[in-house]
């Protein structure tokens, strides 16, 4: 999977197409808006349309917007048009639309990011939180969730050497997941809790290896935005890893999260 911005697409025709395959009648009117070349001019300069895509099979959208469907100039950015195929729902695939959409807010300087939305229930999952109910600017109310974009200070953890368990070596399966199977080694601090009350977890990277043990630097952490726990990034000799290779490693299971990693 890979997020693409509709702005820098090369077949821009098909992922129109893709759109309207869409069973949600706003996605016939976002097609227009995109084919019509109007996007920015009717949702802001900063707009951008990203979509989720796996080689040419488009999974899900959203917009990353100055302005949405609120009538109040204060309040900006906004994520719209969120929407997934039926088959890839309950996969919480959306989430790294969003995760994404964060980013590009913070990256701008923005400490807050909102949702206009009907829903109840959904955009909890993905670290968003009800704010206030408002009229839009069609005189009918809607829910607005907002979600406070943050720095956090890992300069207490990253750099610490730490020892501990690995429970699920590599090359070996999920317990509740079989399907899953971890490329790297992952365990926990011995004598270190995390936010969810369980020893803190780690990914073990220097290695390819199973280990039952390790001891090495923390040299990053993977702050989920939507969930309790961070994960630790360890190394084995000390030396830094890359953020891309964390990334890419790391996704078997992160892909299930909104999370920003820190090195």
């Amino acid at each position: 999977m890979q997020i693409i911005y509709f702005s820098k697409a090369e077949n821009k025709e098909h992922w129109i197409k893709e759109i309207s395959k869409s069973d949600w009648r706003a996605a016939v009117f976002l097609a227009g808006i995109l084919r019509e070349e109007k996007l920015k001019e009717s949702f802001g300069d900063s707009t951008e349309f990203l979509l989720l895509v796996e080689g040419e099979k488009l999974i899900s959208f959203c917009t990353y917007a100055d302005k949405d469907e609120i009538d109040d100039s204060s309040l900006t950015p906004w994520v719209g048009f969120v929407y997934t195929f039926p088959e890839y729902r309950g996969m919480r695939r959306v989430g790294k639309l969003l995760e994404h959409a964060y980013m590009i807010a913070k990256e701008n300087g923005f400490k807050i990011i909102y949702i206009s939305s009907e829903e109840e229930g959904l955009y909890e999952k993905y670290g968003f939180t009800f704010w206030k109910m408002m009229k839009n600017k069609w005189s009918e109310e809607t829910r607005i969730y907002r979600m406070p974009i943050v720095n956090r200070d890992y300069s207490d953890v990253i750099g610490k050497t730490v020892s501990g368990t690995i429970d699920r070596p590599i090359n070996s399966a999920h317990p509740n997941h079989p399907d899953m199977i971890y490329p790297i080694n992952y365990g926990y601090v011995d004598g270190i809790f995390a936010a969810d009350g369980d020893e803190q977890d780690v990914y073990v990277f220097g290695t390819e290896e199973p280990l039952s043990k390790f001891e090495g630097k923390v040299v990053g952490v993977i702050h989920r935005l939507n969930d309790c726990e961070d994960k630790w990034i360890v190394s084995l000799d000390g030396n830094p890893v890359d953020r891309d290779t964390i990334l890419r490693t790391t996704e078997f299971q992160e892909q299930y999260y909104m999370s920003e990693l820190y090195i």
